[in-house]
């Protein structure tokens, strides 16, 4: 569960309305892999902040209106962490996570989203003891979510949302790079959104293909907004 507090103000920087926004994982790990980690933890996991969110009134692109937000976004390393401990709930590192995100609304009916980001991530000074590292540093990222979907009405709205991501450098262990870490998945499916008056409900399926260095599978997101 992921409670997502967000704030725009009528500020402006560059001209655009200034915001803030903090989100706080609570996490249910349950993990059971053959010859591997598993186990199960029920705690919070790294908090987010973004002290600097930046959100431009719209544009017009090919005669159609484009919004556009910039946002500044960290992960705090205030997750439950033991190195001793065979599955963790927090990381233990920092993480810079900048994205730039649009709508470009194509018809009155008809919007095509995206998310853009890239993420740093610092070293891990406490990694698990069964490495036998003093310290470890996961691979930068790109990573990026998209959607396009069609109004119904007034309520509902329906489509296709997907995400991808691929690490652009190695992980390192003790400052050496680990050739042949670097992860990479594609996530696609379905969604629908149904909104009524300050609530809105969201809900994806996503059905991965093309994973490198890490699980794939079929994830199921559920989303709640209630705007104040």
């Amino acid at each position: 569960m992921l409670p997502h507090f967000a704030y725009i103000s009528n500020t402006r920087i560059l001209g655009a309305y200034y915001g803030a926004e903090v989100l706080l994982p609570l996490v249910r790990l349950d993990l059971d892999i053959d010859n591997g980690p598993r186990g199960t933890r029920t705690r919070q996991g790294d908090m987010i902040v973004s002290p600097l969110l930046l959100q431009w009134e719209p544009v017009q692109l090919l005669g159609r209106p484009f919004w556009q937000r910039l946002n500044f976004v960290f992960s705090l390393p205030t997750g439950d962490y033991d190195d001793d401990a065979s599955i963790n709930v927090g990381s233990n590192v920092w993480v810079f996570n900048p994205h730039y995100a649009f709508t470009w609304e194509l018809s009155n009916r008809l919007e095509f989203s995206g998310r853009v980001h890239y993420a740093w991530s610092s070293r891990n000074n406490r990694p698990s003891s069964a490495l036998g590292a003093d310290d470890v540093q996961p691979g930068q990222a790109f990573h990026a979510n998209y959607s396009l979907s069609y109004a119904l009405g007034d309520a509902w709205r329906v489509g296709l949302a997907g995400y991808y991501l691929a690490q652009t450098t190695d992980d390192r262990i003790d400052g050496r790079r680990q050739s042949g870490s670097r992860e990479r998945v594609t996530g696609l499916g379905p969604g629908a959104m149904y909104r009524n008056g300050r609530q809105t409900f969201f809900a994806n399926l996503y059905v991965e293909s093309g994973s490198r260095n890490r699980a794939e599978g079929t994830q199921l997101t559920l989303r709640y907004l209630y705007t104040f």
